[in-house]
């Protein structure tokens, strides 16, 4: 029963942050269609990821946690990026950066013990490993400094809601299709998705590194 009932919310939340997706990649930066959308975009995972955790436990499934902490260090980082407040949240995006570190420490164990005993699975979270960690350290290194000015927000924001995307339909590519080999699934969207991180970041930036020049 209760496993039901949080798969069920799990899925809920899920779909509304994937059908949420369309209007806050497609709006207007910062009007009121993208803002709102961001927001059930926000709630959405909140929800699947609040019932992802214990759903981890009782399947098991090693994956599901290990995405879950994935997906909820970049909606948070991106979030907090955004807030007027960001300043007063520092000390929390601190400890979140370190615990995705530590995150991504158990989770290239547990990716590599995996891929020793044959799954092929670990190279999935190997990879979320990486980009997590590497981005928890960006944001360390960001954090120690003055606050950013708003461009460099923005494009803080754009790359943690994005990489939450990609994970969002990673889930549902797992969950609803078989690829051989079974990693194939886990990887596609974050291969797809990351050179538009970076081609969207660089947009974003470019009148800074103008300016610089």
């Amino acid at each position: 029963m209760l496993r039901t009932v949080l798969l069920t919310a799990h899925i809920a939340g899920g779909s509304v942050a994937l059908l949420a997706l369309a209007p806050v990649l497609v709006a207007a930066k910062g009007k009121g269609l993208h803002v709102r959308a961001g927001r059930a975009y926000v709630y959405g995972m909140a929800v699947a990821l609040a019932s992802a955790y214990p759903l981890a436990v009782l399947l098991p499934s090693p994956f599901l946690g290990g995405v879950a902490l994935f997906s909820t260090y970049l909606v948070g980082s991106g979030w907090r990026w955004m807030r007027r407040d960001a300043d007063a949240t520092a000390a929390w995006g601190v400890r979140g950066a370190i615990a995705m570190l530590v995150a991504a420490a158990g989770m290239v164990a547990v990716g590599s013990w995996q891929l020793a005993g044959g799954d092929g699975l670990g190279v999935a979270l190997l990879v979320f490993a990486g980009i997590g960690g590497t981005l928890a350290l960006e944001d360390l290194r960001v954090l120690r400094g003055a606050r950013p000015e708003r461009r460099r927000r923005v494009a803080l924001h754009l790359g943690r809601m994005l990489g939450g995307a990609i994970a969002t339909v990673t889930a549902v590519l797992v969950v609803n299709v078989t690829t051989d080999p079974v990693w194939l699934a886990w990887i596609a969207p974050t291969a797809v998705g990351s050179p538009m991180i970076a081609w969207w970041t660089t947009k974003v930036l470019r009148p800074l590194t103008r300016d610089d020049a």
